[in-house]
């Protein structure tokens, strides 16, 4: 169990570590979606539940990472956020599970609605069509193209 633990904390300080985004201060529910002032790519936020760890959610959690890191550099900004500790998010985007990813559409400082991904650990044993799967979602979305 312990080991878990620190594989979790481990993924999670990558994500912190490689930084997609320059904000400063921690995200808000506000800043992210309500109000994203000054802000111009779209968002994307992983929701992960620490008071509910699953077993599965680390190495998602990490592949999505990679995925955002390798495909959308530059283009979108990203975040890792516990709802344990941010509950407000729960009701804002109607959060049905533990892990979910939340697409927020961005367009001179304005919000233009979201989409919530769920079930993400759902494929995971297959990473190329789980990529591919979670890129074409992505892209759709938020009419972008994956850089790779």
């Amino acid at each position: 169990m312990f080991a878990k633990i620190i594989t979790c904390f481990i993924g999670i300080c990558a994500l912190c570590i490689i930084s997609f985004t320059t904000a400063s201060a921690e995200p808000t529910l506000e800043n992210l979606y309500i109000n994203p002032e000054g802000k111009t790519l779209p968002e994307a936020i992983i929701f992960y539940d620490s008071a509910n760890p699953n077993p599965e959610n680390t190495p998602t959690i990490n592949l999505i990472i990679n995925i955002l890191r390798n495909n959308y550099q530059g283009q979108i900004h990203a975040y890792l956020i516990d709802i344990n500790r941010h509950p407000e998010f729960i009701s804002a985007f109607n959060l049905p599970s533990t892990l979910n990813l939340v697409l927020i559409r961005i367009s001179d400082g304005a919000s233009f609605g979201y989409e919530k991904i769920t079930d993400l650990t759902t494929g995971i044993d297959d990473i190329p069509s789980y990529k591919q799967m979670l890129t074409e979602k992505i892209n759709n979305f938020l009419s972008i193209r994956a850089q790779n």
